[in-house]
């Protein structure tokens, strides 16, 4: 069965004249210009920290033409890429975008650059990270940062409803919530985003439910998957997680309003950075059911198999994912790194707070590597306010919820 191409519209056709202009590979004096595109703050401190300058010190003739795109923007941006077969040399990808585009053709196999740029060895990775570079056996990128949620909980106030080391299970969790919420008016245990990516699937994870299916499509109807958004969603209707108060999260958590929330690392920065004097709060990893998994997002790179300069991209690509660039990065902007051995490092080891992503890593796994994930995420989204704002019943949701994404399924049978 050949590989899959992915459906394009008429408006990301129609911006292929805005973009081509600045992807064009050009030789400036000589010397191998690669394009490359990366995304929002992360990529804009590539050149800011001296990481592009210093790559480019190391390879001489090369030169990087970093364009650092919106991630409201990158994915039509993508998407003309696609369409015109024409763009950049190296792409920034978020996690969710890779089973679209790796299905394309459009992204380069690494397999066989691994020896001799043994940066790239999936092995120096966790595990989740790897499954969202992989499609059809083949490594369509490599994982530059990563994140993770974990739990934040106030160590003063889980101590006086009896969890003063968090709680542990489902059923812990629970009861520490309606403990938290039976402190007074106003009060609440936890912030739980309404909407949000991956917190739903978090749960049904945790409850052994798995999407993914052999023929590459996906699955929703494990009764497990009913249980778990049951779970979820009675934070919202039984006022425990409150909806649509506008509170901080922040704020209301270093005033005890919301004692508990399951954050990625830059929350912690923020509590670090803005709070300084605040110490009565503690992480901890997902608390379990079957088992404590979370999810593994971040972004990937990649090279279009278009490129003129593959050896270069590749070397780039090897320079980001290098032990000693992963940590200064970390030093520098704080993200995650997804090379397991940067970890050991004493700058990602030095407060047990923050160490506890690599531990939360070690238990995380990427979102379903699916056709149109991200348009099934979206649908799941409208079904998730049905039920905590319209009193939708989880069962009859999840039924119509199906239905409206069957024809988003796209499997290697069809």
């Amino acid at each position: 069965m050949g590989k899959k191409r992915l459906a394009l519209t008429a408006s990301a056709v129609a911006l292929t004249s805005i973009v081509l202009g600045a992807c064009s590979n050009d030789r400036a004096s000589g010397d191998i210009t690669l394009d490359v595109w990366a995304i929002g703050w992360e990529a804009e401190q590539l050149v800011n920290e001296g990481y592009i300058k210093a790559f480019e010190d190391e390879n001489p003739g090369v030169k990087v033409n970093l364009q650092a795109i919106p991630w409201d923007n990158i994915y039509d941006n993508l998407l003309t890429a696609v369409a015109s077969g024409s763009g950049p040399d190296v792409v920034q990808l978020g996690t969710s975008y890779m089973a679209d585009f790796s299905s394309t053709g459009a992204l380069m196999p690494l397999n066989d650059y691994v020896e001799e740029f043994p940066n790239l060895d999936p092995s120096h990775f966790f595990e989740g990270a790897v499954d969202s570079i992989m499609y059809n056996d083949d490594m369509m990128a490599v994982p530059w940062y990563v994140e993770t949620r974990v739990l934040y909980y106030r160590t003063d106030l889980l101590a006086e409803v009896g969890y003063p080391e968090g709680p542990e299970t489902w059923e812990e969790l629970y009861d520490a919530a309606t403990r938290l919420y039976d402190r007074g008016d106003g009060l609440y245990a936890l912030t739980l985003p309404e909407n949000d990516d991956t917190l739903p699937y978090i749960f049904a994870w945790q409850n052994g439910v798995e999407f993914e299916t052999d023929d590459k499509g996906v699955d929703f109807s494990d009764p497990a998957f009913i249980e778990s958004v049951d779970y979820y969603t009675r934070f919202f209707k039984e006022d425990l997680a409150p909806l649509g108060l506008g509170l901080d999260p922040m704020q209301s958590f270093v005033d005890g309003i919301q004692p508990m929330f399951f954050e990625p690392p830059f929350r912690y920065q923020q509590l670090i950075d803005n709070y300084p004097d605040f110490e009565e709060w503690d992480t901890k990893v997902m608390p379990s059911k079957e088992n404590n998994d979370s999810v593994i997002g971040g972004s990937n790179m990649a090279v279009f198999e278009w490129t003129e300069h593959p050896d270069e991209a590749v070397a780039f690509l090897s320079y980001l994912t290098d032990r000693d660039t992963q940590i200064d990065y970390f030093k520098d902007v704080k993200v995650l790194p997804p090379r397991v051995d940067a970890w050991d490092d004493p700058a990602l080891q030095e407060d047990k707070r923050f160490y506890r992503y690599f531990d939360q890593l070690e238990h995380s796994r990427a979102q379903p590597q699916v056709l149109n994930w991200n348009r099934i995420n979206d649908e799941w989204k409208r079904s998730e306010q049905r039920i905590t704002r319209a009193g939708y019943s989880v069962e009859e949701e999840i039924a119509d919820f199906r239905s409206r994404i069957e024809p988003m399924i796209v499997t290697e049978e069809d």
